[in-house]
Order: C-alpha cells, then structure tokens, then sequence
C-alpha cells in the first residue's frame, strides 16, 4: 500500500521548485492562445481534474482471498509548456488519490511528474537544465504485476528521481575550437523498496569536451573527458573516459567517425581496471524525415552499440532502437522510456506541427480524446544495486488516418549482472540473468467527430535464467470517450487483467472492472 506522506513533501517541494523555476524564469503570463509577441515568451497552463470510478472483482491482485471493491479516484493535475525567451520548459504533474468503499485502510495518494527546463542563464555561455520525475514502479519484476494503479498492490513503489545539470559552452577566442564544460547530478529515492528513501542513489558526473575542424576540408575532431561517481549504501561505482574522435563529413547528409581512448572503471569488482577502448560510427539523415545512426564500441564490457533509426510520413512514424551498454544503479529511473505513444505522435506531427509548444498540446488532447495511454511502460524497470549489461531493442510504429489512430511497440531487453554480486536483496540475487520482453498495442476508432472507441492491449513478460522465476502479465481493455463539451470529456471501459508467476511464490490472479471517468480542463 502505497501512502507516502513524506515523499508527497519531498514531491510537492520538488515540484513546487520547478514551476517556480520556470514561472520565475519565463516571466510566463497563462493565456487562452498560444500566439504571443515576437519579444514576449508564449506559455501555455493548463490546470484539469477528473474522477474515475472503478468496480473490480479483485482489488487485491496477488493475495489467495478475491476481493471486489468501488474504487473512486480524484486526480487534479496541471500541464505547464513553454518557450521564449531565455527559458524553455514543459510540466506535467498529476496527483491521484484512490478511496476504497469496503477497505478504507487502502486508501492511497500516487503522484506523477514528467518535467524538463532549459535556461540561458549568460547569454550564448553559461546554461542550465533540469529534469525530475515521479512514477509508480514494480519493486521486483518477479513479483506481483499490474496493469492499473488503483489495484493494492505491495510490489509497487514510487519512485522521484530529478537532475539538474549546468554548464558552459562556446569557442575559445576567435578561433574555431568549441569547448563544453558540464556537471550533472541525478538522484533517485523511493518510498519503499532498495532506493527508499535513506537509500538514495546519487550520480554525479563532470564532462568536458572539445571540437573543431582540421586544415583537411570535411575532417572535425574532438576529444571528450568524463569522470562518473555513483553513490549508494550497498555499493559505489566509478568510471572515467577519455576518447578522441576523428569525423568525416562525406556530405551534409552523411559523416562517419572513427574514435579510440582510455576508460577506467571498477564495474566488474572492487578494483580499479583500465582499458583500451576503440570504436566507429555513422550518421545518416537523406531527408529531414528520416534519420540512422549506428554506433560500436569495444568496451570492458565487451562489444557496446546503438542502432538508432527514424521515420515520419505526414500519417506514420517509424522507430526501430538497438542497444547494448552497462546501466548503472537507478539510471533507468531518470530517462525516459524508449518510444511512448507520445513520442511517436509528437515525431510524426514534426512537420505539420512545427512549433513544439503547440505540437505538445495537439498531441496531448489526441491522446486523451483517443483513449490511448501516453507513456505507460511495457514492464517495470530492473531495481538492483550493481551495475548490469543491457542489450535492449524496440520497434514501434504510429498510423492515423480520418477515422483510425493506431499506435503499437515491442519490445524485449537481456540484462546481465557484471561480477559477483554484493548481497542485496535485488532482482539479481537468484540469477545473474533476466530477460523481459512485451507489446502494447491501441487502436482508437472515431465513431463521430466527439466519440471513440479504443482497444488497448499489454502483454508483459520476465524470466530469470537460472532461478526458474517467470512472471507474465496480460492486460486488454476497450474504452468508449466522448466530449461533453468544449472542455469536458466522459468515458467509460471495461478491462480484463491476467497475470501467471512462478518460482516466487506469488499467487496468480485475473481481474475485471468498469470503468467511468469525468475529466474537465480549464
């Protein structure tokens, strides 16, 4: 049962800070247009609230006694985008509080945050950036697995992780050599589980680097520096790189580089160990709708890569990424996921919606009028205290046509535990190895120019090598929503949840419920 009072300080005081922040920064005045003065920032608040009430024949997921419940949740959230000036920044911030009709004792608050600011603090020098999020995430991906938040369920935790990152940036006198000097901080803390908090997990990172052209036309270099520091109760990690680049620009459209450097870091073990690093690279963009970039490193680790590919039509976006590289303790806390609906909309909008204030809030209100989540996960992330290898691909794709908007992803990611292990009682402490692998899937269909009727589906799946855990979770769920007026919209869903586990100890479970919203923005 999540409760989280003194998180819910921390969370408001954080959130508190960033609207505070951006408001105070932005000089920012709310205003029904998003039109504004060439000299004046354009903002855009929008305040909203809705009350969902949900009938499930099994309000407790995971426990031996089923149990139905009428579940009322009152969620005020506001939304926050803007740009002008020297500022720029968007938030979106949502407070649910879920009350239980049979068991008032699971009554619960659960907070969630998605925000990022930008500033120019001296003009084209010194600048800073922010980022800070609040999400519900699964303590163990072994444990018990739900598709809804409203469900009471003991393997859930609220997780706030923000960073905030200043740097400089610019040339060195008249000359053609730029240089970047950037310090970040990320921190990430929990209300239960490994990271709660008194657990917090702390990266600080500084970064330099140069770059310019040589005498030969078409040939830049660089040279980057880092020096990573993670601190945690169970472990500390550390790394350290220095690599150069040589890049050849073939044309504006294509560039290939060659880097090779030294990296340092104790991942394995305990003991400092240094390395040769060598690599290669390409980028590619033929058209300003398509976009390739492959990268591959020899790493202590062994072979890391990115395939990073993009495609948008004026009705599609196309989105194909493939990684390998070490993940450090929480840092999946603090970056977003891969590809969201979101994500997808606002890539394919790019031209016909080419200011990003206004394309948020387009794509924004077509996901809330479609029914289609925004930015829910495919399964949770990996909670451990040792660094892991991750090798992580995704596909998804958006289609939209006069009546259809279709959105689909999958995905699947192999991590495996670097050295022996420290102990903690994490999801790598019974196998070094877990693999997970899903798809989410919405097709919302428009029934008349204020109704639709969504399917969405989820399917979930994580395994551990050598442990024999295997846990699945399924999820369906078909949703009708209509406008009752300008600002004003209702739904109503019914929703199937199924989940199989074994080798935890976990008790299996399926669950149904309807659902009934009201939502109204101001």
């Amino acid at each position: 049962m999540i409760t989280a009072h003194a998180p819910f300080r921390k969370s408001a005081s954080l959130l508190g800070c960033l609207a505070g922040g951006l408001l105070w920064l932005g000089n920012v005045s709310a205003q029904e247009d998003v039109a504004a003065s060439a000299n004046r920032p354009a903002w855009l608040i929008t305040p909203s609230i809705s009350a969902t009430l949900t009938f499930t024949d099994n309000v407790r997921p995971g426990q031996t006694d089923k149990k139905s419940d009428l579940i009322t949740s009152i969620t005020p959230a506001i939304r926050i985008d803007g740009k002008g000036g020297r500022v720029s920044g968007n938030l979106n911030f949502s407070w649910q509080n879920n009350f239980y009709a049979s068991e008032n004792r699971y009554n619960n608050d659960q907070m969630s945050l998605s925000a990022s600011g930008k500033a120019e603090l001296v003009e084209q020098w010194l600048y800073l950036d922010a980022l800070a999020s609040i999400a519900q995430h699964a303590t163990s991906v072994f444990g018990t697995q739900t598709a809804n938040n409203e469900l009471v369920n003991n393997n859930r935790s609220q997780t706030t992780s923000w960073q905030w990152s200043p740097y400089l940036q610019g040339y060195f006198g008249a000359s053609n050599v730029a240089y970047e000097l950037r310090y970040r901080d990320v921190r990430t803390t929990a209300d239960s589980g490994l990271y709660a908090t008194g657990n917090d997990v702390d990266t600080q990172i500084w970064t330099g680097r140069l770059s310019g052209d040589m005498p030969v036309a078409l040939i830049g270099w660089s040279l980057l520096a880092e020096d990573q520091r993670t601190s945690f109760k169970v472990r500390d990690t550390k790394s350290s790189r220095l690599i150069g680049t040589l890049e050849y620009r073939f044309d504006p459209q294509l560039k290939f580089n060659l880097s090779a450097g030294r990296e340092s870091d104790n991942y394995s073990n305990l003991q400092w160990q240094h390395r040769t690093v060598t690599g290669y690279g390409l980028d590619w963009a033929p058209t300003e709708r398509t976009l390739l970039k492959l990268t591959k490193e020899k790493r202590s680790f062994g072979n890391g890569h990115t395939i990073d590919f993009s495609h948008r039509t004026a009705l599609t976006a196309w989105k194909f990424i493939d990684t390998r590289s070490v993940v450090i303790p929480a840092q999946q806390f603090t970056t977003a996921p891969l590809s969201t609906a979101y994500d997808l909309l606002f890539l394919q909008l790019a031209s016909s919606v080419p200011d990003p204030v206004v394309r948020s809030q387009v794509v924004s209100a077509l996901l809330q009028s479609s029914g289609i989540p925004a930015n829910s996960l495919i399964y949770g992330n990996v909670v451990t205290a040792q660094p892991f290898i991750q090798r992580r691909q995704q596909a998804s794709l958006s289609l939209t046509g006069v009546n259809n908007t279709v959105t689909f992803t999958a995905q699947r990611s192999s991590n495996t535990r670097l050295g022996t292990g420290v102990g903690a009682l994490d999801d790598f402490a019974l196998t070094q190895n877990i693999r997970q692998s899903g798809f989410s899937g919405s097709w919302a269909h428009k029934l008349s120019p204020i109704s639709n009727l969504t399917l969405n589906a989820l399917t979930s799946h994580s395994r551990g090598d050598a442990s024999g855990q295997d846990s699945r979770l399924r999820s369906i769920s078909l949703l009708y929503t209509t406008k009752l007026g300008a600002r004003t919209t209702a739904s109503l869903g019914l929703r199937q949840n199924s989940y199989d586990n074994a080798g935890s100890g976990t008790a299996d479970y399926t669950e149904h419920a309807i659902t009934g919203t009201l939502s109204a923005s101001f």
